[in-house]
């Protein structure tokens, strides 16, 4: 058998030599310290596996001092490289405290049967809405619209674009959602467009059929779609009627007022049309308190 070289055996020696320092030094570090006691990892593995901890060190370097996930540096935001035991020392990818706080504050999402809520919008809660600079008719609504929340009521609310409506219905669907009842939140216009493109494929009915029996729904938006006698009278009419006779609470948003309204689905001047929009009209306004909400564009304030 061939002996090994001298520089292969000084090779080794140094390697020895590292290996060891690396060992001193993690036993040493806090982090290290902190990820034995945590995972309840045996001491035994800072002499078996000290590279793979050193490695782990590197990956989890970004992690210390975090101030936040809009400040994540990692490859996956919000996720780092953890090491777990048990009985094996195996690498996981876990969602850092940040990242789980993230995930359970839009746990409520998985309720959202039907969603056209913007990102943004799933964390709006009443609990949240900073009240202390707003002006009475603001807070007045706000109260209104937690009581009709927390009663299961149907409102349609109106006014001015940007005055805040869609964001108290959002409070309300996420509620709801977060009480675990099946939920929700369609913007019109788009559904009435989504709901066009399905038609050929039938897919519409199922669509159509969680928007009339969901536990929550909210329809943002209403009177800014197109109108067609196809989407006033079914698909419209059928979701109010469902949703009437089985007394869910259902939330309307528009810069119409109810007048206003019922000329939208007067889209012609026969009077069959103006029958078919007082009878939106009508179930509309037998479901809900009806409540106007005016003031500047809060987007543009950035409120």
């Amino acid at each position: 058998m061939e002996k090994p070289s001298f520089d292969e055996i000084r090779t080794t020696d140094k390697q020895k030599q590292d290996t060891e320092r690396l060992i001193a030094q993690l036993r040493d570090n806090p982090a290290i310290q902190y990820l034995f006691r945590r995972n309840e990892i045996p001491e035994k593995y800072l002499e078996i596996a000290p590279w793979r901890l050193r490695q782990w060190l590197i990956d989890f370097n970004p992690c210390q001092g975090c101030k936040g996930l809009e400040r994540c540096t990692q490859k996956q935001k919000g996720y780092f490289n953890n090491l777990t035991y048990d009985g094996i020392l195996k690498n996981e990818i876990t969602p850092c405290r940040y990242m789980k706080s993230e995930l359970k504050a839009l746990s409520h999402r998985d309720m959202y049967i039907v969603s056209d809520l913007p990102e943004r919008l799933l964390k709006a809660s009443f609990r949240t809405i900073e009240t202390s600079m707003e002006e009475e008719d603001y807070l007045l609504i706000l109260h209104q619209a937690m009581q009709l929340s927390n009663e299961y009521k149907s409102f349609y609310l109106h006014g001015t674009m940007g005055s805040g409506k869609t964001y108290l219905a959002a409070c309300a669907c996420n509620e709801h959602a977060r009480n675990g009842e099946k939920v929700a939140f369609v913007h019109y216009p788009t559904f009435c467009t989504r709901m066009a493109s399905m038609y050929s494929s039938g897919e519409y009915r199922d669509e159509l059929k969680r928007m009339q029996y969901a536990e929550f729904a909210v329809i943002d938006d209403i009177g800014a779609e197109n109108v067609t006698e196809w989407n006033r009278d079914s698909v419209l009419l059928p979701i109010l009627n469902a949703r009437y006779e089985a007394n869910l609470p259902t939330w309307f948003t528009s810069n119409c007022d109810i007048a206003s309204l019922r000329v939208h689905y007067s889209f012609s001047r026969g009077k069959q049309e103006e029958l078919k929009a007082a009878r939106i009209i009508e179930r509309i306004t037998s479901m809900c308190t009806v409540a106007v909400l005016t003031g500047e564009d809060r987007r543009i304030k950035g409120k």
